[in-house]
């Protein structure tokens, strides 16, 4: 079985857990998690046994890539092609993986290979991720 969807939220990195002065501890991204779960078709059964997932991490480009005036749709000569800002793909990566726990498959654990990427947008487009889940037999 083939899963795959475009999903329109930005790609976002997962914070660590934190810890009060209490003992008490937290996780910070709990409240993006569910807003991205939310936009996500889920299947009608978990998906069982080993899987093979492959992340394309859509982020839109910084306005300072694009001319200006009349040209302002067009891309400056030396706007990088690559992805390569402060943001880490392996967040981006642990955010989708914990967020579809329990609502996708029953652990992230079944996860045997991973492929990813990190791109920009077309066109001035918002940011969106695009997931492909395959089973392995």
């Amino acid at each position: 079985m083939i899963i795959e969807q475009k999903v329109n939220y930005p790609p976002t990195s997962l914070k660590r857990h934190r810890h009060t002065k209490y003992g008490h501890s937290y996780d910070p991204s709990a409240k993006d998690k569910l807003e991205f779960v939310n936009k996500v078709e889920l299947p009608e059964n978990l998906l069982e046994g080993a899987l093979k997932a492959t992340l394309h991490f859509y982020e839109k480009r910084p306005k300072c890539h694009y001319r200006s005036g009349r040209f302002s749709d067009e891309l400056k000569p030396n706007a990088p092609k690559y992805n390569t800002s402060k943001k880490d793909i392996d967040n981006f990566c642990k955010f989708v993986l914990d967020a579809l726990n329990k609502r996708f498959y029953n652990d992230d654990s079944q996860i045997i290979e991973l492929c990813a990427t990190k791109n920009y947008t077309k066109n001035k487009e918002d940011g969106f991720i695009y997931m492909k889940f395959q089973e392995i037999s």
